[in-house]
Formats: C-alpha cells, sequence, structure tokens
C-alpha cells in the first residue's frame, strides 16, 4: 500500500490513539485529531520519532473542522483517508437523562461524524478516490440497558453510514463500518 493521508479524529486515548500509532507506524502520514490540544502528552510520547501532528478538532466545531481539512490539504494536497472515531457516551436510563445529556452524545456521535464526512467529501470526490471508515461499536446492534444514549448514537452512526456507503459508491469513495467489542478505553 502507497503512503495514505490519514485524518483520524479522537485520537487523545484509546481506539483513536492506537489507530493513529499504528497508522503512522505504516509508514502513513497521520493527523491526529483531539478535542483539547493540551491532552496530547500521551499521543506525543508513543508517537517519538512517527509522522504524526497533533491538531485541534472538536468535530462539533465547524470552524475547527474546516479549519483542520485546510490544513491538511495546504500541507499535502489530498485526504486519502478519513477514520472517525470521536465519540462520547454517558451512563444511565434513557429515562432519567436531561434532554441535553442526550443532545450532547447525538451532537458528537453522529451529528459532529457527519459534518466531520461532509467536510472532507469535496476533496475525496475530487480525488475520485477515498476512504471513510466509521468506527462504530457492537452497541450499534443491540441495545444495552444502561448506557441508551450511547446506543441511540451507535444505531444512528450505522444507518448514516449504510446509505454513505451507496451515495458514494459512483464517486469513488469507499465507506467502511467497525463495531468493535469491548475495550478498555477512558470512556
Amino acid at each position: 500500500m502507497s503512503k495514505q493521508v490519514i485524518l483520524v479524529t479522537g485520537c487523545r486515548s484509546g481506539i483513536g490513539l492506537a489507530i493513529a500509532l499504528e497508522s503512522a507506524r505504516a509508514g502513513h502520514v497521520v493527523y491526529a485529531g483531539l478535542r483539547d490540544l493540551s491532552t496530547d502528552a500521551e499521543l506525543k510520547e508513543a508517537a517519538a520519532d512517527l509522522s504524526i501532528r497533533s491538531i485541534q478538532l472538536d468535530i462539533t466545531n465547524s470552524e475547527e473542522r474546516n479549519a483542520a481539512v485546510e490544513l491538511i490539504l495546504r500541507e499535502q494536497g489530498r485526504i486519502d483517508v478519513l477514520i472517525n472515531n470521536a465519540g462520547i457516551g454517558i451512563g444511565g436510563f434513557l429515562e432519567e437523562l436531561e434532554e441535553d445529556e442526550l443532545r450532547s452524545v447525538l451532537d458528537v456521535n453522529v451529528i459532529g461524524t457527519w459534518a466531520m464526512t461532509k467536510a472532507c467529501l469535496p476533496a475525496m470526490r475530487e480525488a475520485q478516490k477515498g476512504l471513510i471508515v466509521m468506527i462504530s461499536s457492537l452497541s450499534g446492534r443491540m441495545a444495552i440497558p444502561g448506557i441508551g444514549a450511547y446506543c441511540t448514537a451507535k444505531f444512528a452512526l450505522e444507518g448514516m453510514s449504510e446509505t454513505w456507503r451507496h451515495e458514494l459508491a459512483s464517486f469513488g469513495v469507499d465507506v467502511i463500518l467497525i463495531q468493535p467489542g469491548a475495550y478498555r478505553t477512558d470512556m
């Protein structure tokens, strides 16, 4: 595989951090998005001599999304792969959640992911190629009491991913969905 330019969201820890590091170890150019750039200590330490650049990227912030895409296109001329990993969860039964809590989970896991993807699509369509990886969860296939907001968001992400897979195929943009099971993360 040739060297790819990869944007990974949600790289502070867990799966996003692992994806960013392994992608760089494989020889790719990686832009690691963090909601709060001041939390990149673990990434910087693990990345040492790898081709990883930490960037400020709260996917719910349109200015940060646009700035991230513009930066990558200015420096690399393309975005080959977008890995939508950023996500949040909140525990509690749906009935007990406040409206703003549910909206926050949906804003990051669904709307922010949709908007981040939309921001990268013009460059991928122009190149007639690209790969969008959606990091979902087994919670997008089966509902689990006590994490209903997270399950709701992941079910929505699955539907959105399937729709985009069909809509973007004719532009040379592939969409794949990954459904990890239990994984130790800070979330």
